[in-house]
Order: C-alpha cells, then sequence, then structure tokens
C-alpha cells in the first residue's frame, strides 16, 4: 500500500511540475515571434485540470523578473486564451460555461500588459518603443480571435441552412410534431447566434479599452516628434512668405520661437514626450505674432513708401503750380510791357496830331 501511494505521489508530481518546467524555461522570444500562429490550446477552462494552466502561468510570471518579460509574457497567455476560445467555440459551442473564463482571462492578460507599460512609463522610462512591439504582437492575434467568431457563426447559419430545409420536407410530409420540434430548434440556433455576436462586440470592445492604453504610450514618442518637426516647417514657411513679400523680419523675431522650441527638444531627449509636445505646439503657436508683425512691419513700410509717393506727387503738384504762376507772372508783364508800349506809340501818335497843327 505504502509503495502504491509513493507511486501515486510521484505520477502526480510529474505530471504536475514537468509541464509547468517546460513552460517556464521556454524564452519569452519564441513565443512572440510567433504570433501571427496560434499556441496549442492545451488545458481550456472546460477541464477539471485548467488549474494546472492556471498555475503553470503564475509559476512562470513569477520567475519573470523584468518587466518588459513581464508585459511579453502577458501577450503569449492572451495568444494562449485565444487559441482555448477557439477550441471551446468549435467542441462546446458559445453556451459554454468555459467560453466566459477564457474571454475573462484574456482580457486580464492585456490588462496587465497595459498596466506594466503604465507603471515603467509612471517611472520616467521611454515604454514607446515595448507598447508598439506588444501592440504589434497582439494584432496578430486578434485576426484569429475575430476568425475563430466568424468560423463559428458560419457553421451556425450552415446549421440554420440545414434545419430549414428539413422545416420544409417535413411542411410537405405534414409532419407538424417534427415542423414544431424544428422551428424550436432552429430557434435556438438563432439563439446561440445573437449569443456569438454579443459575446464577439463585448471582448472586441474590451480589448479595444486596453489596446487604447497600450496605444496611447506608443504614440506619444511619434506625437512629440511630429509637433517638434511641424513647428520646424511653420518657421520656414514664415520665412518664406516673408520673402516673396519682400518684407524684412525684424531682429528677435524668432526669440521666444527658437526658445520654446530648444526646451521641447530637451525634453524629448529625456523622454518627456507629453512635454515636449505641449513646448513644440506653444513653440508653433508663437509663430502667429511673428507673422503678424512681420505682416505689420511689411504694411507700415508700404503705408510709408505710400506717403512718399505722395509727397513727392505733391511736391511735384507744387513745383507745376509754382511754375503754372511764374509762367502767369511772366505773361502778365509781358502783357503789361506791351500795353505800356502801346499806351507809349498812342502818346507819340498824339504828340504828332498836336504838332501839325
Amino acid at each position: 500500500m505504502m509503495i502504491y501511494m509513493k507511486t501515486i505521489k510521484v505520477i502526480f508530481i510529474s505530471f504536475l511540475f514537468v509541464p509547468v518546467l517546460a513552460f517556464i524555461l521556454s524564452p519569452v522570444e519564441g513565443f512572440a515571434q510567433n504570433q501571427a500562429v496560434l499556441p496549442n490550446a492545451g488545458l481550456t477552462p472546460e477541464s477539471p485540470f485548467y488549474f494546472l494552466d492556471r498555475f503553470g502561468e503564475a509559476f512562470r510570471e513569477f520567475f519573470t523578473f523584468n518587466p518588459e518579460g513581464k508585459a511579453r509574457l502577458q501577450i503569449i497567455f492572451a495568444a494562449e486564451r485565444i487559441a482555448e476560445i477557439k477550441i471551446i467555440l468549435e467542441t462546446k459551442g458559445v453556451n459554454a460555461k468555459g467560453l466566459e473564463v477564457a474571454q475573462s482571462r484574456l482580457q486580464a492578460n492585456i490588462a496587465k500588459a497595459a498596466g506594466i507599460i503604465e507603471d515603467e512609463k509612471s517611472k520616467g522610462k521611454d515604454v514607446s518603443e515595448l507598447a508598439k512591439s506588444i501592440s504589434d504582437d497582439f494584432d496578430a492575434n486578434k485576426e484569429a480571435f475575430k476568425q475563430a467568431f466568424k468560423d463559428q457563426k458560419r457553421s451556425l447559419e450552415a446549421k440554420e441552412d440545414e434545419l430549414k430545409a428539413k422545416i420544409r420536407e417535413a411542411r410537405r410530409a405534414n409532419d407538424i410534431a417534427q415542423v414544431e420540434a424544428l422551428i424550436k430548434e432552429l430557434g435556438e440556433i438563432k439563439a446561440q447566434k445573437e449569443l456569438l455576436e454579443l459575446k464577439e462586440d463585448e471582448q472586441e470592445e474590451a480589448l479595444e479599452q486596453e489596446e487604447e492604453k497600450i496605444e496611447k504610450e506608443m504614440e506619444k514618442k511619434e506625437d512629440a516628434e511630429k509637433a517638434i518637426k511641424e513647428a520646424e516647417e511653420e518657421r520656414q514657411e514664415v520665412l518664406d512668405e516673408a520673402v516673396e513679400e519682400g518684407a524684412s523680419v525684424p531682429a528677435g523675431a524668432f526669440e521666444k520661437f527658437d526658445k520654446l522650441l530648444a526646451q521641447a527638444k530637451e525634453l524629448f531627449a529625456k523622454e518627456n514626450y507629453v512635454g515636449a509636445k505641449q513646448l513644440a505646439k506653444q513653440a508653433e503657436k508663437s509663430l502667429d505674432k511673428v507673422g503678424e508683425a512681420i505682416e505689420d512691419l511689411n504694411e507700415a513700410k508700404e503705408e510709408e513708401n505710400e506717403l512718399k509717393e505722395e509727397q513727392e506727387e505733391q511736391a511735384k503738384e507744387k513745383f507745376e503750380k509754382e511754375a503754372d504762376s511764374l509762367e502767369q507772372e511772366r505773361e502778365n508783364i509781358e502783357e503789361a510791357a506791351r500795353r505800356a508800349e502801346e499806351k507809349l506809340r498812342d502818346i507819340d501818335n498824339d504828340k504828332d496830331k498836336e504838332d501839325n497843327l
């Protein structure tokens, strides 16, 4: 009896720890590189030994000390959850109790990965590359998740078509009892389809919420880079417009912009992407005032030129008026001289007449 009990104990321990050790020793990277192919589902929540699967994952997670490794591990576990969901749908259907367990654990795996990324971010670490890698790895598996539900939907639709055909045959045979039984079965299939769609929608919505947290961290670095680049491009556009309009740029016009952008780049180098983006946007906003200042200066110069032209025109008109006045005065003098000469001639003529008398 003692020998029998010892044998059972050895078998149980072997059964418990050999798969666990094999799971622990398998490299994280090996799974992450093959995310497009789902792993073997192994034990599913429908199995009474499913606790071994959970124990194995907890054991492996405990002995993974690197936060990045822990995050990647959750995506590996998520791939297994999807494999479990696929098997359950194919073998047990949408009403299986284990389906809800697998779906709940899938969401928990993604939530854990997102939580690790957020924790590392709160410590001041650059998590953009990790977030992108995690997102890319899970995207491939997400397609398998969607496909599992599509396949099950097609299977239910095929059953629907089959039942409808049987109902037609039963009606032709006037088998009322068979018709009623088949209609009832058809209603159950339709209910399964509706439940399938509901579970898929709920799961996708829950996963999207967790994925958004990951993608948010992934996008922060890219957004900051984009904001800095756009600010620099906007600065060049302001300069180009000034050149096209022939306006000179005031000294120190870009002083505020240059200061803000330099600070943005400093924060970017320190991996403070949110702050870098904000300062880059402020720098770009400051260009509005630079553009306005250049425009005001250009308008002032235009007004100055217009005034100068007006003054020159006035001077010209004044000169012309003075010239006309002088000409008129000359003509008046000439006319007075002519009259004086005529008067003299008239006086001479009168004198000659007196002498003749």
